[in-house]
């Protein structure tokens, strides 16, 4: 479960959001829609400690992994965007590979 507590982020003394709470549960599917300008890429920012709040805090069990695809890409990049996206889940991917190489390794002996 992450949890979002009080929140809180101001551009030029104007909120952008106040004091908001929300929680994501372990199963939840939630989409994040709004108008542009309307703070969806700064929470996800926050979210994942890319960015700080002004106010309020984020609560991620050390077992979960954020990950982050940034809505402008380097447009010099050779990558697929399959690939790109991939880029999130790199750890993952790196752990599944030492595991692969584990269960080879008890294999042969």
């Amino acid at each position: 479960m992450v949890s979002i507590n009080n929140l809180s982020v101001q551009f030029g003394g104007t909120p952008l959001f106040d004091h908001v709470s929300f929680i994501i549960n372990d199963k939840d599917r939630i989409g994040l829609v709004g108008k542009n300008g309307a703070g969806k890429s700064t929470l996800l920012k926050i979210i994942k400690g890319i960015q700080a709040a002004d106010e309020g805090e984020v609560v991620i069990p050390s077992m979960h992994l954020i990950g982050y695809l940034p809505q402008e890409m380097d447009v010099t990049s050779e990558k697929t965007v399959f690939e790109e996206a991939l880029t999130a889940f790199s750890e993952i991917i790196t752990l599944r590979e030492k595991i692969a190489t584990l269960e080879q390794d008890l294999k042969s002996r």
